[in-house]
């Protein structure tokens, strides 16, 4: 049934494209030759169709199952694309998500170590003014050392001069040796 309406087909366009060229060239139809035009253009379109009839129908359908089979391998690959997509904004906000972590983790981290390093400070800072505490304290002692012995100096200065302008030579010599006896014999 296909093969009488593709012939028929065939013949009605043989048929509009002859009665194109014959309008063209200005010229009416004449009816007998025109028969023979048409059942010649049925004859070659039947020859062709018999010929390569299967293949141009092959061709066809092959062309239409190609189209079908790319057609649905454009779906899949739609689909996959859609799939990676999302795993891939997946991934993205996991990562977001990490760097949000990591960076909450840095500024812990951060936080301890400043506590450290002030921690750190304020015991030096102590342990400085420790130090200092007791070098002004050692300080202090040296300088009252140096006070009391230059007071002593004074003193025994003082006390040899007011000794000597009170005594004599001679005085002077008796209590040395009364001083010295003692000390010798105890």
């Amino acid at each position: 049934m296909q093969k009488i309406y593709g012939m028929t087909a065939a013949c009605a366009l043989v048929l509009v494209s002859c009665q194109i060229a014959s309008a063209s060239e200005g010229h009416s139809l004449p009816w007998g030759d025109f028969l023979l035009r048409v059942i010649n253009g049925a004859i070659f379109v039947g020859i062709i169709w018999y010929a390569a009839g299967k293949l141009i129908k092959k061709f066809f359908t092959d062309r239409r199952e190609g189209i079908v089979r790319e057609m649905d391998d454009l779906a899949k690959r739609k689909a996959e694309a859609e799939a990676n997509l999302a795993e891939v904004e997946r991934r993205i906000a996991d990562v977001e998500a990490e760097c949000a972590k990591l960076l909450e983790e840095g500024r812990a981290q951060a936080e301890r170590i400043k506590a450290s390093i002030l921690a750190e400070a304020e015991k030096q800072a102590a342990h400085i003014v420790e130090q200092a505490a007791l070098g002004a304290e050692q300080e202090g002692k040296a300088e009252l050392e140096a006070i009391r012995a230059r007071m002593a100096e004074t003193i025994v200065a003082e006390v040899k001069k007011s000794l000597l302008d009170r005594l004599d030579a001679k005085t002077h010599q008796k209590l040395i040796d009364k001083s010295l006896t003692k000390v010798v014999l105890q």
